[in-house]
């Protein structure tokens, strides 16, 4: 009686201690960023495991729910400071164009002989500030587009040359070991990212002496590796973090999208884009992408 009470005892603790060894790691395993599974719970389990079952499948509806509440949140958040930074880029250029219009006003003489020469310059001002709240609207309206994952093979060293073919700049310079490489990428997409690196790297250059841009491509296994360096004045260590925020920019004008958008294309492709930078030595854009047309797709669960 003695040994089938102690061999009860043993198999009824190793029974209970599987189940709660089961929910300690369905808890260990829990995570506010994917969707965690509940567990079914059999008709021959105890009350008291039955009842911390129930206990945590609630926790994880709950948590289920508050994360899709604070994904909600974020969006909304994220949006209503892209109105503001709307709202306050278009401000700019209608106070110069109010001015304008005023001070025309109060000047208009038809008899005046230089009238049609003071039109002219009127209209002028005012087409260049339409210009510029054309180009506000049409730079949001880029960066609010999710990127078209338009995929086709491109021969991606013509793609590039073509890229730096628009800028008449002597300092930089194409580096490839690569006489042809192919990837599955869109060719228009590929061109704005390697634009808005070199934009980049020029503005950077402005005040160097003798600046130097190298945009240099290489291929590995799988992977296009494209690394756009310049000899510019660098990323402070304080705007390190912020550098692919939407709104950030250490420019006097520009909305600071570009490096926000062309994270978001590159991402969109299964991508990664990271920088090295040192302050008055320069920075380095390192942008990898797939070369495979079937990669794979990340997506984030609530």
């Amino acid at each position: 009686m003695l040994g089938i009470a102690i061999a009860l005892a043993y198999f009824l603790s190793k029974y209970i201690t599987k189940s709660l060894n089961i929910i300690s790691q369905k808890i260990i395993d829990t995570r506010l960023d994917k969707r965690n599974k509940r567990i079914d719970v059999s008709q021959n389990t105890t009350a008291e495991i039955t009842n911390l079952v129930k206990a945590y499948n609630g926790m994880i509806d709950e948590l289920e729910v508050s994360a899709a509440q604070l994904a909600t949140s974020e969006r909304e958040a994220a949006w209503r400071e892209m109105a503001k930074q709307v709202a306050h880029e278009i401000k700019n250029p209608l106070t110069p164009m109010r001015l304008s219009v005023q001070s025309f006003e109060r000047r208009f003489d038809i008899n005046d002989p230089d009238i049609k020469v003071k039109l002219k310059e009127y209209s002028n001002t005012l087409i260049q500030q339409i210009d510029v709240m054309s180009s506000i609207a049409e730079a949001f309206s880029d960066f609010a587009k999710m990127p078209t994952q338009n995929k086709e093979e491109i021969e991606v060293i013509n793609v590039i040359k073509l890229a730096l073919d628009i800028f008449n700049e002597e300092n930089i310079q194409f580096k490839t070991s690569e006489t042809k490489l192919y990837a599955f990428l869109d060719k228009t997409q590929l061109i704005r990212i390697v634009t808005n690196l070199v934009k980049n790297a020029i503005q950077a250059t402005e005040e160097v002496q003798n600046p130097k841009i190298i945009v240099d491509v290489t291929s590995e296994i799988g992977i296009l590796k494209i690394d756009v360096s310049d000899n510019g004045k660098g990323i402070a260590d304080e705007f390190k973090e912020l550098i692919f925020e939407p709104k950030f920019t250490t420019k006097t004008s520009g909305m600071g999208l570009g490096l926000a958008m062309i994270k978001s294309i590159i991402e969109a492709y299964d991508g990664t884009i990271s920088f090295v930078s040192e302050k008055n030595k320069g920075t380095t854009f390192t942008v990898t992408l797939p070369k495979n047309h079937n990669s794979k797709q990340q997506h984030n669960e609530f």
